[in-house]
């Protein structure tokens, strides 16, 4: 696992860097502890301006798990790093909005002191300095700790306190590994923004009419110990059913972490759920124009409370049919288990989605792998989606100027002495 990405501009003295990269992450496997071989950092040497990105450090981006940019006036500068930043502050910002958390896995580190003025915009509201990395860094910047060998001991600490933020954080909230494939040329640098485009409104949406639209993935699976009732192969189950991860070895992450991230690069937000919040969430997608994904473990359809949750709960989404609901079924190809019984899971899922099963678009059985997975799911969404916008209700906000008041209707009436009909002379 990739505790860190170091990013820094070319030419900012590589060789103190190197170092810096080195020493650092010795502290990271000791505090992890991790063997001495074991690779937790990455940082890239060989790139150069013009050139394309390398595989390797395309993929680094999106598995590390948090992010340092030491921060120098040619580093602001460098259209590849605000690249990087971008890549890395946008995987953070789908998982924060999806966890409701503030992780502080992008960490801007003080190369050289920040001049008044000449600290970019975009690293002004992240916190670059605290008590804990010590006074002579917030003062003279790592740059200067390490060069003079009077602070050999203000850097060991600061060394020490940095690595254990690094694990704390990264073993606090672990973000899921940025799977999509994605064209880093193609990614806007965070430090060269056209003038019209503000990141953060970008990263989230303010104004109600921009924000994309809700999905809600609902997670019909089971924990580790109730599935040793019904199967022997429990390594793809964990503690609690959203942690299911059917597609190991080959994707170790749970599946709904990758789902969730599918939709954020298809411009979806989502949430997710476990099986006992079907009614409410068809509910809410239903009466707001949203779409309802159930990504479906078939073995649950084993375990008779599970089963008859299934039937309730799915029978509860029927009433609300005028919702856009999917169905999703993966059966690992590398499962034998899950394939040697596939046919009755598959029909006992059937019968109880009967409902949704006739729907070839937002049906969908027998995903083998985690790439079919990936190339199903958008499809589902683009369907699911255009049924929203066919079938949905439409929710017009009145005019200022509508008297929303409930109408008078006069009549029949009955007349005291001293009053008369309307239209009458008095």
């Amino acid at each position: 696992m990739l505790y860190f990405f170091l990013s820094y501009a070319r030419g900012d003295e590589d060789a103190l860097v190197q170092r810096f990269y080195e020493e650092l992450s010795a502290e990271v496997r000791l505090i992890a502890g991790l063997s001495r071989d074991e690779k937790v950092g990455f940082v890239d040497r060989t790139m150069h301006v013009g050139e394309r990105w390398p595989q390797r450090l395309v993929e680094a981006l999106g598995s590390c798990r948090s992010f340092l940019a030491l921060m120098t006036p040619r580093y602001f500068q460098s259209r590849p790093c605000g690249q990087e930043w971008q890549f890395f502050a946008e995987r953070t910002a789908r998982f924060e909005n999806q966890r409701q958390v503030d992780t502080s896995l992008l960490k801007p580190l003080m190369w050289i002191p920040a001049q008044p003025g000449r600290l970019h915009p975009v690293a002004r509201p992240l916190q670059y300095s605290s008590d804990s990395l010590g006074e002579l860094y917030q003062r003279l910047g790592l740059r200067q700790l390490m060069r003079l060998q009077r602070h050999s001991d203000d850097y060991r600490t600061f060394l020490f306190e940095l690595a254990n933020q690094i694990v704390a954080s990264v073993e606090a909230h672990p973000l899921p590994v940025q799977r999509q494939r994605v064209d880093l040329q193609a990614v806007e640098s965070a430090f060269h923004a056209k003038p019209t485009t503000d990141t953060a409104v970008r990263l989230t949406a303010t104004r109600d009419d921009a924000e994309p639209m809700l999905v809600h993935f609902v997670v019909a699976a089971a924990d580790r110990n109730e599935m040793r009732a019904v199967r022997q192969h429990l390594t793809v189950y964990g503690d609690d059913p959203l942690q299911w991860a059917p597609y190991r070895p080959s994707m170790s992450e749970p599946l709904v972490d990758y789902a969730l991230e599918i939709a954020a690069n298809h411009s979806y937000r989502s949430t997710v759920v476990e099986m006992d919040e079907l009614p409410h969430s068809a509910e809410m997608a239903a009466r707001y124009n949203q779409i309802l994904v159930l990504i479906v473990d078939a073995w649950t359809t084993r375990l008779p409370q599970r089963r008859q949750t299934l039937v309730t709960h799915t029978s509860a989404a029927v009433v609300t049919r005028h919702a856009a609901t999917a169905v999703l079924i993966p059966s690992s190809r590398d499962d034998p288990e899950t394939r040697e019984h596939w046919q009755t899971l598959s029909r006992s899922c059937r019968e109880i989605f009967d409902e949704f099963a006739s729907d070839d678009e937002l049906y969908r059985s027998n995903i083998i792998t985690h790439r079919a997975f990936v190339e199903e799911l958008p499809e589902v969404l683009e369907v699911a989606r255009n049924r929203v916008f066919s079938r949905g209700s439409v929710h017009r906000p009145p005019d200022p100027s509508t008297d929303t008041s409930p109408p008078r209707l006069d009549g029949p009436w009955t007349l005291d002495d001293d009053q008369h009909r309307p239209g009458e002379p008095a």
